[in-house]
Order: structure tokens, then sequence, then C-alpha cells
């Protein structure tokens, strides 16, 4: 995860940005490995940020993915910062193994969608180098400790995946049955997010594979 890709994926977001969503014209634009690749994590990145953002967790959660926090929470911005890498990261597994089990061979390129995936999450959050740096390496040691859970073909991780997220936003309630049904409502949103899932990313993506082999 070097600096220089952090300064390649501004560049990407320059050149992409008018392109909106549209996969087609994305993958159509994608002429280089990096560009391919670039493309389909910040894809991935955008369904992994519509967790967290899914109206049921932001009312009964409460967690908002935003600079905003440090204005109102200042004395506690180291919490925040984890809370919002710890949740990204997380959120981002979850549809990694979503992903992994809808086509397994994408497994090869996993180090590569983390790598760029958070440098388009650091993109949209507006951080700069000097705060990439210092945040890139907790990313790396959640995905090393975690990666056999998201290669996991077992129904019981993704539970597993849920739990670890929820633990993630550092709520503190200790109340079971309320911890209970944040689980359920949390699990609900990435439901919806998994009916909504990009297909028609993955198979842009496939059709210019032999690019980056």
């Amino acid at each position: 995860m070097s600096i220089n890709d952090f300064k390649k994926t501004k560049l990407w977001h320059k050149e992409f940005k008018n392109l909106g969503y549209d996969s087609k014209l994305i993958f159509k634009k994608a002429k280089t490995k990096f560009e391919t690749l670039s493309s389909l994590s910040f894809f991935l990145t955008i369904m992994a940020s519509e967790i967290l953002l899914n109206q049921p967790i932001q009312k009964k959660i409460n967690i908002i993915h935003n600079n905003f926090l440090y204005k109102f929470m200042s004395k506690d911005s180291k919490k925040v910062d984890r809370v919002e890498i710890n949740s990204f990261s997380f959120s981002l597994f979850m549809i990694l193994q979503k992903l992994f089990k809808e086509e397994e061979t994408f497994e090869q390129y996993a180090d590569q969608i983390i790598n760029l995936s958070f440098c388009h999450w650091s993109q949209i959050q507006k951080i700069n180098e000097k705060q990439y740096l210092q945040k890139k390496q907790n990313v790396l040691n959640l995905w090393n400790k975690n990666k056999p859970i998201v290669f996991s073909k077992i129904e019981s991780s993704k539970i597993d995946l849920i739990i670890l997220l929820y633990k993630s936003f550092e709520i503190g309630i200790g109340n079971k049955e309320i911890i209970k049904k944040n689980i359920a409502v949390l699990g609900f949103s990435i439901s919806k997010v998994f009916k909504e899932f990009r297909y028609d990313v993955i198979n842009e993506f496939k059709k210019k594979e032999k690019l980056i082999r």
C-alpha cells in the first residue's frame, strides 16, 4: 500500500468522477491494470459505505461517518478515528466475502482490492497523505487478522463478521436485548446491500480482466 497508489487514486477520482456510477462507462474508460482494479475497488468501497450509511444504522446505532465528528468529539478524536477505520474495514470485509462467494477467482486480487479500496475511502474522506500513512497500517492489521473469515465459505462466518462489525462501533451497551436488536438491525442493512449487489460491476470487470493478467 504505497503512497504512489494514494496519489494515483486521487488522479483516478479527477478523471473518472464525471462518469458517476455507470459501470459500463467507467470500465470502458479503464485502460490499464491500475485503472481496472481501481474501478472494481471503487464500487466495492461504495457498497461497503452503504452498509454504514444505511438509514437504520444511523437511527438505531447512531454512527455517522464524516469529519463533522471531529468538531463535536475533539476530546475523543482517537476513538472516532478508530471507529471509522474499523467499521469501514469490517463493512468492506462483508462485501468481499460476498464477492468471493460469487466469484472465487477474485480472491487472487484480495490484497490489491484492500489496498485500493482504502485509497478510495481516503479520497472520499478527504484525508491527506500524512493521515493516510497513519491509518493504513490499522487496516492492514485488521485484514491480516481476519482474512481467514473473509475467505471462509461457511455460512456462520457471515455472522462472525456481523458481530465484529457491530463491536467496531464501540457503542458500550450492556443490555443484551438491546445488543441483540442492534445486531438484527445491522444484519438487515447488510442484507439490503447484498440484495442490491452490483453484479454489473463483476461482469464489466471480467470483460477487462485480460488487462491485469
